[in-house]
């Protein structure tokens, strides 16, 4: 029999730069709660609670940017770490009422399919189809082709969610069947350009013009190397993408000192159903010709100052590069994630009554401004990842074996210790200025950055 720890806990002891005092009160309550209770990961948690409560708007509202630029909360997600850790408990928690809010919909296409098809005599599978008018109108789509996600959408303008558990599965298989053209639809989307979709094999083609899907899903670490060598970085796909990487990889234990109450469990799911029944009772209008007509939210003048401020900031390094070197596609995105963030900060915040919907607060923009930082240093961490693990084991002995300071002299030895011909270590070195594992400091000077 297994010892007994004398300390244990359910809430992660580790290192984190989860910013979670940016969420309100309220969810920051639930979301202890259930860490504790439930051993839930808290960063796990609140990002999946955050896009749950995205997909839950979807083209309800929108935050204007500048100008005529807006935007609806659209975020690709990815929850990243070891087997183990806690991905899919956390996930599924937050999705579980519009899980509910989908069963009950096709309960109701079932019924009105049943009575219809009497009626007339039609068959099952025309309604299936939307025919006769009628469409299952869902936000959850997990098991898809290309084809039958956008005719999910069309079936739902307000938006939807693309939610896979292993979500490297669904990257992995895509062009078996659309040969990139599920990937096209998601770069499209995330910009919110229209979508068109004409087959033989439809009467009607699909038009989509304000597209809204948000995607979720979990990844072990090691798995992402594959996502990085199928071009998506090259596409632009993997710039759109958030990764939640916690620092920890230690699975927590459980305390033995909380039995895990279902009356706290149930306490802390009603709570969070009723967030995000608030949130999907937001109204969502339609033009006559069934077009979205969301209601625009401003930024207040003050919000707006701060998310001016600190775009410019971002962008102010590539704008002195004097050497026209290829712009960071990634910097670039990051500002309309801190917009959407800071629309889905406020909403949240409007449902715990903590603020108004007239407008994003300052608040809001500050808490994006910290989720972002959260979401970027992430994307670093997969990045080193990534980088490490293509790196030949030679090269990984070589970068091993030179000081944290060193010269090119200095380098050539330790390249040659580990058996690199000179030619082989000054490519190396100039691979590794590249991939940012080296700076150079002055001629013939470098230090190691990693």
């Amino acid at each position: 029999m297994a010892q007994r720890k004398d300390k244990t806990t359910t809430i992660q002891s580790e290192p984190s730069d989860f910013p979670i005092h940016a969420f309100p009160k309220k969810i920051q309550e639930i979301a202890l709660g259930l860490a504790e209770s439930e051993s839930f990961h808290i960063e796990y948690l609140l990002v999946s609670m955050l896009s749950a409560a995205a997909s839950a708007t979807g083209n309800a509202i929108q935050i204007r940017i500048k100008g005529g630029w807006t935007s609806s909360p659209i975020f690709y997600i990815i929850l990243v770490g070891r087997p183990g850790l806690g991905k899919t408990p956390p996930l599924s928690f937050a999705y579980t009422p519009i899980r509910a809010y989908d069963f009950q919909n096709l309960s109701k296409f079932k019924t009105l399919m049943e009575k219809t098809s009497k009626e007339k005599g039609n068959s099952a599978s025309a309604f299936s189809q939307g025919v006769s008018g009628i469409k299952l109108s869902r936000i959850m789509v997990s098991d898809f082709t290309p084809e039958a996600l956008m005719q999910a959408h069309n079936a739902n303008q307000r938006g939807i969610v693309v939610f896979v558990d292993e979500i490297m599965g669904m990257f992995n298989s895509v062009n078996q069947y659309s040969k990139g053209q599920l990937i096209e639809q998601f770069l499209t989307a995330y910009s919110g350009k229209a979508i068109d979709i004409t087959r033989c094999s439809m009467e009607i083609p699909i038009h989509i013009e304000m597209p809204c899907i948000n995607m979720i899903g979990t990844a072990q670490p090691k798995r992402l190397l594959s996502l990085f060598n199928k071009g998506y970085k090259d596409n632009g796909l993997i710039d759109r993408i958030l990764f939640a990487y916690p620092f920890g990889y230690k699975i927590p234990y459980w305390d033995y000192s909380i039995k895990g109450d279902p009356e706290t469990y149930k306490a802390l799911s009603d709570q969070w159903q009723n967030i995000i029944n608030e949130i999907l009772a937001l109204p969502c209008d339609f033009d006559e010709t069934g077009l979205v007509i969301p209601t625009v939210i401003d930024f207040s003048n003050e919000a707006r100052d701060l998310f001016y401020e600190w775009r410019n900031q971002t962008i102010q390094h590539m704008n002195v590069d004097d050497e026209g070197n290829e712009i960071d596609e990634r910097i670039m995105k990051m500002h309309l994630s801190v917009a959407r963030f800071s629309l889905v900060f406020q909403i949240l915040k409007w449902t715990c009554n903590e603020a108004e919907l007239d407008y994003v607060d300052e608040e809001s923009v500050k808490s994006a401004i910290q989720l972002n930082e959260y979401f970027e240093n992430g994307y670093k961490r997969i990045e080193k990842l990534i980088k490490d693990d293509g790196i030949p084991e030679q090269k990984k002995l070589f970068l091993g074996n030179i000081k944290s300071s060193f010269t090119t002299a200095d380098a050539i030895q330790a390249g040659n210790e580990v058996g690199m011909s000179e030619r082989a270590t000054m490519y190396t070195l100039a691979q590794f200025l590249s991939d940012g594992y080296i700076k150079k400091t002055s001629r013939g000077k470098y230090e190691k950055l990693q």
